[in-house]
């Protein structure tokens, strides 16, 4: 599943519950075999942070924690700039598809 069927997955399946996302962050991380990549979706709403994040069959699934269990976010500037969450006391990094502001509203979203 490409970024957008996921980030469109992703705001249909918050929409049927009567969420919207406030910030949606489209990013990838690198796959088990080399070359391949996994589209991982992130949303803030309702004071959680939502993941759609794919399956090797089937739709992608999707997961939310508090913004309160989430130690921050921040920005790793580089030749692609990646997003790196603090969760359960483990940082993690995703290479961000989405432009700069759209980054920059992410990472606020998430700490605010």
């Amino acid at each position: 599943m490409g970024a957008d069927a996921a980030s469109a997955f992703l705001i249909g399946r918050l929409a049927l519950d009567g969420r919207q996302p406030s910030v949606v962050l489209r990013a990838v991380t690198p796959g088990p075999w080399r070359g391949l990549t996994g589209v991982h979706v992130f949303a803030v709403a309702d004071d959680r942070l939502w993941l759609a994040q794919p399956r090797v069959l089937g739709e992608p699934a999707i997961a939310s924690v508090p913004l309160s269990d989430v130690g921050g976010a921040r920005l790793v500037p580089g030749r692609r700039t990646q997003v790196e969450l603090r969760l359960n006391g483990r940082s993690m990094r995703w290479t961000v598809l989405d432009d700069a502001a759209a980054s920059e509203r992410f990472v606020e979203a998430v700490d605010s």
